[in-house]
């Protein structure tokens, strides 16, 4: 079965995106560009507070041998949900920083950087779901797409160049209720 595209869409660097994706749907990611980064939310339109829970997705995806701390075949959602909200169909990297849930935000570069003061993931994603009246506090969980990091023996981590090239993707179904997707290249 040939999929037929029904929208595409260009996220520019340091913007966002919010993209209905209904039962059935694929979702298609692609490298528009050399070593991109994205951060993505996912929630279910018919309940927001169902969100995608990295802990959940992680555990349950290593429990039932189908994923590990960089890629997963099925995003679960927060408990006490705990439903699969999408499913990978095809990963052409499967190197994905997908253990932390985390993403930048004003106070974490202020940490990083020392104050340098530029757009970050946080404010991209809320500007992208600010239509579906979903509050900066109501996000969830992010899945850092195409994020290359390394953990040492301690713990600790470190963020290295993505590997991802021009035409890399990283598309995934919805299986569950409808849902959320967010994308955010940046």
């Amino acid at each position: 079965m040939a999929l037929r595209v029904q929208e595409g869409v260009v996220i520019p660097a340091r913007h966002g995106r919010a993209v209905l994706v209904r039962k059935g749907q694929v979702l298609r990611i692609h490298q528009t560009e050399q070593q991109q980064v994205g951060d993505r939310v996912f929630l279910n339109a018919a309940n927001p507070r169902e969100h995608f829970h990295v802990g959940q997705t992680w555990a349950i995806n290593v429990f039932l041998g189908t994923g590990n701390a960089r890629a997963f075949q099925h995003f679960y959602s927060n408990p006490p949900h705990e439903n699969v909200l999408l499913t990978v169909v095809d990963d052409t990297v499967r190197r994905h920083f997908g253990n932390m849930g985390g993403r930048c935000t004003p106070r974490l570069l202020e940490l990083r950087d020392g104050g340098a003061k530029r757009r970050t993931c946080q404010e991209n994603l809320v500007e992208a779901l600010a239509p579906f009246h979903v509050p900066a506090d109501g996000l969830g969980d992010c899945f850092n797409v195409f994020m290359n990091v390394d953990m040492d023996a301690d713990g600790n981590f470190k963020v290295l160049p993505s590997t991802a090239k021009h035409g890399d993707r990283s598309p995934v179904n919805n299986f569950g209720a409808r849902s959320l997707g967010l994308q955010v290249l940046g």
